[in-house]
């Protein structure tokens, strides 16, 4: 019972954000990986000195050209960042109860994510496919430490061994800062902890520094880096005076907002680690420290480097959450059985309103793309595009004020493009789907009878 009940809840999440990656339309760099130059990317040569996000890109390209590996990936790996933090958590202290409450907590964190955050992540694919992947070794390295501290009896299989090198080495592919903060803690890990770990886990050790560092240096002598290093990239910058981690904040904040947030953000990580180095459960203690100094270093080079976007701290974000996760679940233990139902309410109801939001952006994009071309084929002298609702969930602007929109479905790119309001082209199109078509060409033309009707009012 206990074991179906987990899985059933991890279907679940798997869904919730399955059908947010499936729905979410293609926004800002989506449409460059989802054209000739992405498909072609590879072939050409240009990955080469593009960047060394290798299979972050190849993600994207392959999100663009089937929807239902973006089904896949936008379901597999939320999932298993939440399924580690509950192993990390029931490493700490083991339940007696189904358990899922850190599970749970850090689903409903991550569904209820900054908008600044979640535009750049679930609602943007070229965004989550670098940044939510490459959190998921980090955070499996401190499961692996937390199950092997001060074990001297545990064993790791040649095939064991061997998958665990393929995980090192590929988790460097997909962003640079996770890159670098993955060497730096595998680093830490055998200074710190190595004469506690059993002979075969030393060996695992090894391998797993071994395949951080080769996978570090395939992706840095990547072309695009020295460019960066000279000076030479137009776009990425390491010289710290602009579109960095403080000036972008100031685009949102005032300087005394930014100075409080960042004062408070430190005292608060100080305090954490100070009384976590006092538990008495050193499992925990060194979950705790090891999410907030792994937090601060996946933060710290965007002080110099750019451009940065609030996509960059997802990291951070997901280290932070699981902080507050486990330390909450197991606060919270003795309550468990009543908690786990209003948490599980809780994040069906939340995801069927992402889901929704989702579909909703996805039903904008496609009647956009297809009003759009019905008025090429018309030979209109101007374009309405109908816009989204809102775009506090995607990393867009609005569709008729959108550059890579336009690049892509504006044909006669000297015509105006007009907007039509989200309540007028939906009233239009209830409307229409009162009646049946023969083709999508007269859906189209009905559809456009009622909108010149409401443009003309």
């Amino acid at each position: 019972m206990k074991r179906t009940v987990r899985l059933s809840f991890y279907v679940i999440i798997f869904l919730i954000f399955a059908l947010i990656g499936y729905w979410m339309p293609m926004v800002g760099d989506d449409l460059n990986w989802w054209s000739g130059w992405g498909r072609q990317y590879f072939q050409s040569g240009n990955f080469t000195y593009y960047d060394g996000r290798y299979l972050g890109d190849l993600l994207i390209i392959s999100m663009m050209k089937f929807k239902f590996i973006a089904f896949l990936a936008y379901g597999t790996f939320p999932t298993l960042i939440i399924y580690l933090i509950q192993k990390i958590r029931e490493e700490i202290r083991p339940t007696n109860n189904i358990g899922l409450i850190s599970a749970g907590i850090t689903t409903l964190m991550f569904l209820l994510a900054p908008k600044l955050i979640f535009r750049q992540i679930w609602g943007w694919h070229s965004g989550f496919a670098n940044y939510v992947p490459s959190v998921v070794f980090p955070l499996f390295l401190l499961y692996l430490v937390v199950k092997n501290i001060d074990n001297k009896n545990s064993k790791y299989l040649r095939t064991s061994t061997l998958l665990i090198f393929f995980a090192a080495l590929f988790a460097q592919f997909f962003a640079e800062h996770i890159t670098l903060l993955n060497c730096f803690n595998i680093l830490l890990v055998w200074l710190l902890f190595r004469k506690r770990f059993s002979a075969s886990f030393k060996k695992i050790i090894y391998v797993i520094m071994g395949g951080n560092f080769l996978g570090a240096i395939l992706m840095f002598i990547n072309g695009a880096y020295l460019k960066i290093l000279i000076g030479s990239d137009a776009y990425r910058h390491v010289n710290g005076t602009e579109d960095t981690l403080l000036t972008y904040f100031q685009n949102y904040f005032s300087a005394s907002h930014i100075i409080i947030g960042f004062g408070i953000i430190i005292i608060a990580a100080l305090v954490a680690a100070f009384f976590s180095y006092r538990l008495s459960n050193k499992k925990q203690a060194i979950t705790n420290i090891g999410l907030i100094l792994s937090g601060v270093v996946s933060v710290v080079p965007f002080i110099v480097i750019s451009p940065f976007g609030s996509r960059c701290i997802f990291a951070a974000y997901a280290f932070g959450t699981a902080l507050v996760a486990i330390n909450l679940d197991i606060l919270l233990d003795a309550y468990q059985k009543y908690l786990f139902p209003i948490i599980t309410i809780a994040l069906i109801a939340v995801g069927l309103k992402f889901d929704y939001i989702a579909n909703d952006y996805g039903n904008t994009f496609n009647i956009a793309i297809n009003y759009s071309g019905f008025q090429t084929t018309a030979n209109r002298k101007t374009y309405y595009i109908p816009s989204y609702k809102n775009t506090d969930y995607i990393w867009s602007n609005d569709t008729s004020n959108d550059p890579m929109f336009k690049a892509y479905y504006i044909i006669h790119k000297d015509n105006p493009v007009k907007p039509i309001s989200y309540a007028d082209w939906t009233d239009a199109l209830k409307i229409v789907n009162k009646s049946k078509y023969k083709s999508n060409y007269f859906f189209m033309y009905a559809f456009d009878k009622q909108v010149q009707s409401k443009i003309n009012k």
